[in-house]
């Protein structure tokens, strides 16, 4: 990656060493356009085809010059028409331009309406990489075929370009930039630095654009749609309503030493069983079979149980101390954890879980590497052991945490877990009434098995919930599910109506909370300005501009299925054109603000497209468990519709033709900070989800922080967040080790065999089956055994795609990338 933009070549936005983004400009002529306008400039407007060339063509060129350079996309020199792409060459001197089309010109074979020239940028049927830019009749196309008239006619020119010249050229979109993510009612309650008053009524949400007939035959794919539900506490109305509930749902969502926090199975209650005493919480050192409390104890909880220490004051009282009178202690808790609080303000001393946290916040370096790193909240981290913790907390002396640290098994895995796991949810929020549940079908459906948490800060990009389309967005009661007050709901009555009644009061705030979450900006900005000018900024991990502009034109417009890529996975169903906005959406100003991608710049960044398992390809078991509650007809059993959860009902997986499972691609705002990927994040980085035939490792552990000096080697460390020394900056990952059969944290002739390492589990299947005929045998510590070693907690760190939903296998479609495009497409993620 180039450190700095100081050529004239790069200045003028040109690639790096690509393929093909030009296609096949050698193949035969296409009819297409016919003589076409030839504008309405006035007559006498241009005395020569260069004058004409100068004012109407080539400040069109700026968008080929993105590939069509030396070193660029496009200079490709292939023995197939597909791959000749240097036929049609420029330079980084725009003075050179007339010169160079008119060569190219000539190389492809002359002619006016037949020319490559004309024809590949504007039909469809030719695969241009970058997209259709000069649509028949548009003034790029026209100005441009009354140039090639000059050329192939010039005793005509001179009537050509007294009467030609289309309109002036129009002033093109920039390729990158955008917003990060973030509801659309931060950026206008804030507006731009004015705040605008509390009574300001706040414009609809774009996701509620999203309804059938929506973008219609255009280049990105909505199928599926926003439900409003009908939530007892209503959706902000006004800048003040939505402030008030920003403020609420913090409490839920990073509330940490607050009244009114939120809790494990607690809601906002200041007493619960599912807390651990200041004073046995000190004495985890004991548990760990240390010799002394270590000075770093702070540090090392949040290392073992897999969460950054909290960013703002998170306090707990030290052995000793009174929390009454130290407000709340001299300790610092990790961002998993909060000291509970009474209705009046005083400090209880015992610790409770912010449960939801494991999952969905995690660590990003540090302060120092750059605005927003450090800390995480609503992110995709994927770095917490809840059952670990649970574990310590059990044998320091808090039973309540026995069940998810060694009777059950809810994570296999450090940073997934089984956390869709619709069964559990029917077993705990019936509300004690036993004619809620669909026993049988509960018995006998599916284990969801190893999923990773989708960040929050993409919620507000997508009209239904979940990897698989499972609930809709607007159904707010789910994101409490961690938080309902367990003990009062599960025993039915006026326990569980009070139950929910905190639910309805808390979840559409939380809501509204994690939908303002944006998304880190890459930390290390961009080598030069997204003009291509020069910027300040010579970081190795700068974003090279000109790279990130070529990768945002190969994401919007490069179709994947183009009958020269050979496609072997069908394409999807439903239309687009066939690349990756189509299914996760456009960011791109340029085609956010182009009517063929978007109906409306308005629904920039939302990705609302599902598809079916024999195009994504993914590991299927969960969305195979999701559809094993249906009936053999599609229906779902009745019991299930009463459950207080799904009031608003199911989302698109349970309505599929056939029970078909299907996935939903998620919207990209902050991919590169989202690593692992796939649902159930088996794959370590992006270029192994763009390349999928080779860079997947099948058993492999991304690496530990180092134990700080003076500690023993039987410390437990967390995963590396370090940026400079754990993360690929080239292929959008953190970095790993391959994990070979017969190493520590593999079984052979158990979940590996030393003489097919890249084969199916050894065991025949024999658990996947029963995985998948009784969900709750997941839940049985078999398939890994609780973590009471230093070397069982360290094989969780392992990840095996061999196992049971876990396999790293799909999005196979992006084969046909080359790897030079890969790079570009990695380049423009991280603007994100």
């Amino acid at each position: 990656m180039k450190t700095r933009i100081g050529s004239a070549l790069l200045l003028a936005s040109a690639c790096a060493a690509l393929a093909a983004c030009g296609g096949n400009y050698s193949g035969a002529p296409v009819a297409s356009g016919g003589s076409g306008d030839t504008g309405n400039a006035t007559s006498g407007s241009f005395s020569t085809p260069q004058d004409f060339f100068a004012a109407r063509v080539e400040p069109n060129l700026g968008f080929c010059r993105t590939c069509h350079i030396p070193g660029g996309v496009a200079d490709t020199a292939g023995t197939s028409a597909a791959t000749q792409g240097n036929l049609f060459m420029l330079s980084g001197d725009s003075g050179q331009d007339y010169n160079n089309v008119m060569t190219a010109w000539s190389t492809l074979g002359k002619g006016v309406a037949s020319s490559k020239l004309l024809t590949k940028p504007s039909d469809p049927a030719q695969g241009h990489t970058g997209g259709q830019p000069w649509p028949s009749g548009s003034q790029p196309y026209s100005a441009m075929q009354t140039v090639l008239g000059c050329w192939d006619n010039p005793s005509g020119c001179a009537a050509l370009l007294s009467g030609a010249g289309g309109t002036p050229v129009a002033q093109q979109q920039p390729l990158l930039g955008g917003r990060h993510s973030g509801n659309a009612w931060n950026s206008y309650c804030a507006n731009s630095g004015n705040p605008l008053p509390d009574s300001a009524v706040l414009p609809a949400d774009p996701r509620s654009l999203v309804v059938a007939g929506v973008n219609q035959g255009k280049a990105v794919v909505f199928n599926t749609y926003w439900r409003s539900c009908s939530n007892p506490t209503p959706q902000p109305a006004t800048c003040g309503q939505y402030r008030q509930q920003l403020v609420q749902g913090a409490l839920i969502g990073e509330g940490q030493g607050q009244v009114g926090t939120a809790t494990m199975f607690s809601g906002s209650a200041s007493s619960t069983v599912f807390s651990i005493p200041a004073t046995d919480y000190n004495n985890l050192w004991k548990v760990w079979g240390l010799p002394g409390r270590p000075a770093q104890f702070d540090q090392l909880v949040a290392e073992r149980h897999g969460s950054a220490l909290a960013p703002n004051r998170n306090p707990y009282p030290l052995p000793g101390e009174d929390p009454n009178k130290s407000n709340g202690g001299s300790g610092q808790l990790p961002l998993v954890y909060t000291q509970l609080r009474k209705a009046d303000g005083s400090w209880t001393g015992n610790i409770g879980v912010k449960f939801c946290a494991f999952c969905h916040n995690g660590q990003l370096g540090t302060a120092a590497d750059g605005a927003g790193m450090g800390a995480q909240y609503g992110g995709a981290g994927s770095i917490g052991d809840f059952e670990v913790a649970f574990r310590d907390f059990t044998a320091a002396g808090a039973p309540a945490f026995l069940a998810t640290s060694g009777l059950l098994n809810i994570a296999s895995n450090r940073g997934t877990g089984a956390i869709d796991q619709f069964q559990l949810g029917f077993v705990l929020f019936s509300g004690g009434d036993p004619s809620a549940l669909p026993i049988a079908d509960l018995i006998h459906s599916g284990a969801i098995g190893t999923i990773k948490s989708p960040p929050w800060w993409n919620l507000s990009n997508r009209p239904q919930k979940f990897h698989g389309a499972i609930l809709p967005t607007d159904a707010s009661r789910i994101d409490m599910a961690a938080y309902y007050p367990l003990t009062e709901g599960i025993l039915g009555g006026a326990g569980a109506k009070a139950a929910l009644a905190w639910v309805d009061q808390s979840d559409v705030p939380f809501q509204t909370w994690a939908q303002s979450l944006q998304s880190p900006a890459w930390p290390y900005g961009y080598c030069a300005n997204t003009d291509g000018t020069p910027g300040p900024n010579d970081n190795p991990a700068c974003i090279n501009t000109p790279l990130a502009q070529q990768g945002a034109v190969l994401f919007h417009s490069k179709n994947l299925w183009a009958a020269d890529l050979n496609n072997t996975v069908p394409a999807p169903s439903g239309g687009g054109n066939g690349s990756c906005a189509s299914c996760h959406g456009a960011y791109s100003p340029r085609y956010v603000n182009d009517s063929t991608y978007l109906d409306t710049p308005a629904l920039e960044g939302i990705a609302a497209r599902t598809v079916p398992m024999n195009v994504i390809g993914t590991d299927a078991i969960y969305g195979e468990a999701n559809q094993s509650l249906r009936n053999a007809n599609g229906t779902i059993p009745q019991a299930a519709q009463g459950n207080a959860f799904l009031y608003c009902g199911l989302g698109d997986q349970y309505s599929t033709a056939g029970n078909a499972p299907i996935m939903l691609a998620p919207p990209l705002y902050g991919i590169w900070a989202a690593a692992p990927y796939l649902h159930n994040g088996s794959v370590p980085n992006i270029w192994g989800v763009l390349k999928p035939t080779e860079d997947r490792p099948v058993i492999w552990q991304r690496a530990s922080a180092p134990v700080p000096a003076g500690l023993p080697a039987s410390v437990v460390m967390g995963y590396d967040s370090d940026l400079q020394r754990a993360y690929d900056p080239a292929k959008l990952g953190w970095n790993y080790a391959v994990v070979k059969c017969g190493d520590p944290g593999t079984t052979p002739g158990v979940d590996c065999s030393l003489s097919n390492p890249n084969g199916p589990a050894p065991d025949g299947g024999l658990l996947g089956n029963l995985y998948k005929n009784f969900w709750f045998l997941w839940n049985l510590p078999i398939q890994t055994a609780p973590p009471f070693t230093k070397q069982q907690i360290e094989n969780r760190k392992v990840y095996n795609t061999l196992l049971y939903s876990q396999g790293n296998q799909g999005h196979a479609f992006t084969a046909v990338l080359t790897d030079a495009e890969r790079k570009a497409i990695i380049e423009y993620l991280k603007t994100l």
